[in-house]
C-alpha cells in the first residue's frame, strides 16, 4: 500500500513565495471598489456642475428677468446642492485593495460614501421640493399644475430611490463588517 508523503513543502513553499501569503481579495470585490469609485467620481462632477449651473441660472434670472425671490430661491438652492455634494464625497477615494482586509475596509468606506451621498440626495431632494414650493406660490399654481404635479412625483420617485440606495449601503456595511471581523477575529 502506498501513502503520498504527508510532508509536501510545495504548499509551504507556494505560501512562501506569494505575497500576503496567498491570499488575495476577490476579483469581484475589487471589480466593485473600482466601478464604484468611477460611478462616485462621475456622479460628483455631474452633481457638482449641476450645482453651478443652477446658481449661475439663478443669478440670471435674478437680474435678467428681474426676478429676485425666484432667482434668489435657484442661488440658495445650487449653493445648498454643491455644499452637500461635497459632504457627501468627501473620503470616497478608494484605498488599498491589496489583502481582502484593505478590500473590505475600502469596501465598506466606499459604501459610507454611498450613505452620505444617499442622505444628501434626501436633503437636496426636499430642497428641490421648497424650491418647487416657492416658484408655484409666486406665479400661482392653477396656471401651471401641469409642470408643478410632475415636478412633484419626480421628485417623490428620487427621494424612494434614495431611500433604496441607503438601505442597499447599509446592508453592504454591515455584510462587509462581518466578512472583516470572520477575516481578523478578536484575540
Amino acid at each position: 500500500m502506498t501513502h503520498e508523503r504527508p510532508d509536501d513543502w510545495s504548499d509551504l513553499a507556494e505560501v512562501w513565495t506569494t505575497p500576503n501569503g496567498g491570499v488575495e481579495p476577490t476579483a469581484e470585490l475589487v471589480r466593485g471598489i473600482r466601478r464604484r469609485a468611477w460611478l462616485a467620481r462621475v456622479n460628483f462632477q455631474l452633481e457638482a456642475w449641476g450645482a453651478v449651473l443652477a446658481g449661475v441660472a439663478g443669478g440670471w434670472i435674478a437680474f435678467r428677468h428681474d426676478e429676485p425671490l425666484l432667482g434668489a430661491a435657484a442661488f440658495v438652492f445650487a449653493v445648498f446642492a454643491l455644499a452637500v455634494t461635497l459632504w457627501a464625497r468627501r473620503g470616497a477615494e478608494p484605498g488599498e485593495a491589496d489583502t481582502p482586509a484593505a478590500a473590505l475596509r475600502t469596501a465598506i468606506g466606499q459604501a459610507r460614501s454611498g450613505l452620505r451621498w444617499a442622505r444628501a440626495g434626501q436633503a437636496t431632494t426636499v430642497a428641490a421640493l421648497l424650491f418647487v414650493v416657492v416658484v408655484a406660490v409666486d406665479e400661482g399654481i392653477a396656471g401651471k399644475a401641469w409642470l408643478y404635479v410632475p415636478a412633484g412625483m419626480f421628485l417623490t420617485a428620487c427621494s424612494i430611490l434614495y431611500e433604496r440606495h441607503t438601505w442597499r449601503c447599509r446592508r453592504r456595511i454591515a455584510d462587509h463588517e462581518a466578512a472583516l471581523a470572520e477575516l481578523d477575529p478578536p484575540a
